[in-house]
């Protein structure tokens, strides 16, 4: 039975923190669920899930 895992939400006010913090998890095995995008309070925002074994 596979394990479902929690999506991980990755929130930064500077879009450079943000870029480096999604590069730290898909070293970890993380995937990409919903891409880097801004909101109007300035908060950079994605959205990432650890992917299945």
């Amino acid at each position: 039975m596979a394990r479902e895992f929690r999506p991980v939400v990755v929130r930064r006010r500077n879009k450079v923190e943000a870029e480096e913090a999604i590069k730290d998890l898909e070293k970890r095995g993380f995937k990409l669920l919903h891409p880097l995008t801004m909101f109007p309070n300035g908060c950079w925002f994605a959205k990432m899930q650890k992917a299945a074994v």
